[in-house]
């Protein structure tokens, strides 16, 4: 009898100290698992799994640029990034306290079209309680900023004159922007191989 009441007694204090024991330590976030989650949601086109990576909103520094965003809010952009077919891939990773620092490169139809390159940026991510708490775009890599300029202005400039009906595509950050924007490069490019 006194057997089965040491044993009666024991369990519950093994089962306790256990409990303790595995929640002692707090979780050790797995910061390079976000931001490939990150990666693959845009590389998706998956609003929902991409706005869950982020904490309460979504912020981007871009130099001396800040945009915050509301989840819903930052629908529209992504959207817009989201027609020209984006590929990022995570070139390079630097884990450093609460920060994770990147070289992403992009490529998607714009890109292509105006840099005629992927785009490489270094990029900081902060992470805060297994969340993304900002990203900041710290330099673009090899920027060719004289390329950019002169093909988005022989774009714009072909576009009003050829196909007014897509005129101000440049700043419309709307999904119907960038449906715009993708049309004046297709056509843009057409009109250039039949001249050749």
């Amino acid at each position: 009898m006194i057997d089965f009441n040491i044993k009666m007694v024991a369990v519950p204090f093994l089962m306790i100290a256990m409990l303790v024991s595995c929640g002692g330590n707090p979780k050790q976030v797995d910061k390079m698992a976000i931001a490939k989650n990150y990666i693959q949601a845009l590389n998706a086109s998956d609003f929902e799994e991409l706005v869950g990576l982020f904490q309460d909103s979504i912020r981007f520094n871009e130099m001396d640029y800040l945009r915050t965003f509301d989840k819903e809010g930052y629908r529209d952009l992504f959207q817009w990034d989201s027609v020209f077919n984006p590929k990022y891939e995570i070139l390079e990773v630097k884990e450093e306290d609460e920060n994770l620092h990147l070289t992403i490169s992009k490529e998607c139809n714009r890109i292509r079209f105006l840099h005629e390159a992927p785009f490489l940026s270094s990029e900081i991510m902060n992470i805060k309680e297994g969340k993304i708490h900002s990203i900041a775009i710290v330099e673009y890599v090899d920027f060719n900023d004289s390329l950019w300029s002169n093909k988005r202005t022989k774009l714009v400039e072909w576009t009003e004159k050829n196909h007014p009906e897509l005129d101000g595509f440049l700043y419309d950050q709307t999904k119907a922007g960038a449906v715009k924007f993708k049309k004046a490069i297709q056509l843009f490019e057409l009109s250039q191989d039949s001249l050749d």
